[in-house]
């Protein structure tokens, strides 16, 4: 299991928007978001159920990650999910090294394009 993700008794905008109110209480704001459900259904013509990113920034920890790994900003700022499911709502994070495996394909195709440059 390579993620947290929870369950929630709500309709995917308020979730949406008490999560973004918790985050901020703990210093936390969302510097992007990115709903790939809308680009299949533009780039494909694929309706798909809600799947909303938002990437999640609290800028001190961010500033002090970066004293001990310059290059964090490959995996921050922390993205979160949001979607519905079986007409369901979630909220997810990825939690482990395990998450490497299911994404080491695009990782290696992104590193040779960078080795190409």
């Amino acid at each position: 299991m390579f993620r947290y993700r929870r369950k929630v008794e709500m309709s995917l905008k308020d979730a949406e928007e008490k999560l973004k109110a918790e985050l901020e209480k703990k210093g936390y704001k969302v510097v992007l978001e990115f709903t790939p459900s809308d680009v299949v259904k533009a780039k494909l013509g694929v309706d798909m159920e809600p799947y909303k990113i938002l990437y999640v920034c609290n800028p001190k920890k961010f500033y002090e990650m970066t004293k001990a790994e310059y290059e964090i900003g490959s995996f921050a700022p922390c993205p979160v999910l949001l979607y519905e499911k079986d007409e369901s709502v979630y909220i997810a994070i990825k939690t482990t090294n395990e998450i490497v495996d299911v994404i080491k394909e695009p990782l290696e195709d992104v590193r040779a394009v960078i080795d190409s440059l």
